[in-house]
């Protein structure tokens, strides 16, 4: 008789969905909400506050009548929009870090 074993005691590993997190990177993209369910904090962290730059900028420039830092809070925010479409793009694809999770299990 052998002993009782745990139940998926060594089962495969499986990977979050490419999908969801395609998803999660093309609807709400500018606050990164792929990245954080793949568990890429740092760079989900790096695209929030620069997408919160960009607005404070847009209203410190606005209500200071600043076309510079209006403008500037502009860009910040269209590149940040253009990432957030980027990343999706390559959420669906597997690509970059997208093709495994924070801990290294591959996306499915």
């Amino acid at each position: 008789m052998s002993a009782p074993q745990q139940p998926g005691y060594n089962a495969p590993v499986q990977g979050k969905s490419r999908m969801v997190a395609g998803l999660l990177n093309l609807l709400l993209g500018g606050i990164a909400a792929g990245d954080f369910y793949l568990g890429h904090m740092k760079i989900g962290a790096i695209r929030v506050a620069a997408l919160i730059l960009g607005y404070v900028l847009m209203v410190i420039g606005g209500t200071s009548n600043s076309g510079a830092l209006l403008g500037i809070g502009y860009l910040i925010v269209l590149l940040v929009g253009i990432a957030g479409l980027a990343c999706a793009i390559m959420t669906f694809m597997g690509k970059w870090i997208y093709e495994k999770d924070a801990n290294g299990v591959p996306t499915v």
